[in-house]
This record gives structure tokens, C-alpha cells and sequence, in this order.
């Protein structure tokens, strides 16, 4: 079932992360630690791009879905990549759906000690667009909701799972 957030919780938990992560490059710069430092400042900056590209491909339930899905799910920890350039809107609210049926069915297969950490990865052609969820670990056992106007498929490794989601683009 999804939780929902309101505005002034979002941005509760963005500036709590923010000033975490400020604290952080402090604590690396005391220590003379520059490129510790300069990696997370760049990681931050590699992060707002995506998510700018995010906002721009016309997907407003999917983008609120992946930006605040670290909060609404404790132990869960995405990294969104997204060099789309266009999707298909029809299918935004299928898109959500999907990440939200997905994180349902893997927080059954979570110990509450056990963290789960991803990446989604958005991308882009001009026949198709496709959700890519990568993760550590075998997941064969893991239940994925079919959709209608989707292609799914899912790829198990001794050590590491990956679940593409495509659509066709319109036209």
C-alpha cells in the first residue's frame, strides 16, 4: 500500500539529508580529506542532473515515485539515473505502479536488519524507453507485476538481479 508524503514532509527529509551530507563534506575537509570531500560534492551535483533530466521527460507521478521513494521506504536506498530524453506519458501511472508493486514484493524477502540498496536507471530511444532496476543479490524468487503495454524481464546472477520494464514510445 503506498504511503503518502506531503510537501512539508519532503522537505523535512531534504533538508535533513542536507545538512547530513554537509556535515559530511565537513568532517572530510577537517580531516584533510579534499577528495573524500570533492567526491561526494560531485556525487550530489551528478545526482541534481539526473534528476533535472527527470523532471523534464513528462513523467510527474514516476519522478515524485523515485524522488522521495528513500523516505517513504526505510532500508531502502535507489540511485536514480536518467539520461532519457522523452517517455511515453501514458504509461506514468504504470510506471509507479510498477516501483511500488516492486518494492512491496522485495520488502517481503528483506530481514529487518537488511538494507536494499539499487540503482534505476531510465533510458531512452525513439522506439522505446526503458526502467531498469539493478540490485545485489539473486532475486529469481522475486514476484514482478505484469503490465499491460510492457515488456518485463528479469535477469538473476549468483550476485546481482536485474529487472528491465519497457514500453513502446507513441507513434
Amino acid at each position: 500500500m503506498e504511503k503518502t508524503i506531503t510537501v512539508a514532509q519532503s522537505l523535512r527529509h531534504a533538508r535533513h539529508d542536507f545538512l547530513n551530507e554537509l556535515q559530511l563534506i565537513k568532517m572530510n575537509l577537517d580531516l584533510g580529506r579534499l577528495q573524500e570531500a570533492q567526491a561526494i560534492i560531485r556525487s550530489h551535483a551528478e545526482a541534481a542532473m539526473h534528476a533535472s533530466r527527470l523532471a523534464d521527460i513528462g513523467l510527474p507521478l514516476t519522478e515524485e515515485w523515485l524522488l522521495t521513494a528513500n523516505w517513504r521506504f526505510p532500508g531502502f536506498n535507489f540511485r536514480v539515473e536518467c539520461p532519457a530524453l522523452k517517455a511515453p506519458v501514458q504509461f506514468d501511472a504504470d510506471f509507479r505502479r510498477f516501483l511500488e508493486a516492486f518494492v512491496e514484493s522485495a520488502k517481503g524477502r528483506l530481514s529487518p536488519y537488511q538494507a536494499f540498496y539499487g540503482v534505476i536507471t531510465l533510458t531512452s530511444s525513439a522506439a522505446s524507453f526503458e526502467m531498469k532496476i539493478e540490485c545485489p543479490g539473486n532475486w529469481l524468487d522475486l514476484d514482478i507485476l505484469e503490465t499491460p503495454g510492457f515488456m518485463v524481464r528479469k535477469e538473476c546472477s549468483e550476485d546481482s538481479t536485474m529487472i528491465a520494464v519497457r514500453a513502446q514510445m507513441e507513434g
